[in-house]
């Protein structure tokens, strides 16, 4: 059953051109949706058929609709969902320090990270958190190479010393 005829009153400049030139010059993934949107709805196609198109539900459709009616086109733009976020338990200068101290090489593990993050702050995070903190701050683990089990160490170090014979090439 198909609903009731889509009635919009677009703004002036709100053109079908306009708007694809919107759309196809924008490069954030969720504003160029809903541009793409707006710019089929122009077009003269029902929310059924935009929401499809831009793969999403149909209430979304309709809820974009609504803040462009109520504010226009800039207000549809720069409609953020999802809120804030949590609050940081540390400040934007602690994480600064922790990311400086990580970097200079001062612990080997996260654990050692989340302890003197504790000692040093009075804060403390579960391993997750830790693990979520340490990827915000673009902290990377440092991880041993592998050994295979039947490496000869000691052959290596006469290798890396330059005592290993010279290798033959087929072009002499």
């Amino acid at each position: 059953m198909a609903g009731p005829h889509f009635v919009m009153a677009w703004a002036a400049e709100d053109t079908e051109a306009a708007l694809k030139a919107r759309y196809r010059a924008e490069t954030e993934g969720k504003r160029r949706m809903r541009l793409q949107g707006f710019w089929l709805l122009r077009q003269g196609q029902g929310v059924d058929e935009v929401a499809a198109a831009v793969g999403v539900h149909r209430r979304t459709v309709d809820r974009w609709v609504a803040w462009y009616r109520a504010a226009g086109l800039a207000g549809v733009l720069a409609h953020r969902q999802g809120g804030v976020g949590q609050v940081p338990r540390l400040t934007a200068t602690q994480q600064e320090q922790v990311g400086a101290e990580v970097a200079a090489g001062r612990f080997r593990t996260a654990t050692e990270i989340g302890r003197w993050i504790t000692d040093t702050y009075g804060v403390s995070y579960r391993p997750g958190g830790l693990q979520d903190l340490l990827r915000r701050l673009r902290c990377h683990p440092k991880v041993p190479r592998p050994l295979h089990e039947k490496a000869d160490l000691a052959a290596q170090e006469v290798w890396k010393k330059g005592a290993s014979p010279l290798p033959s090439s087929p072009h002499r």
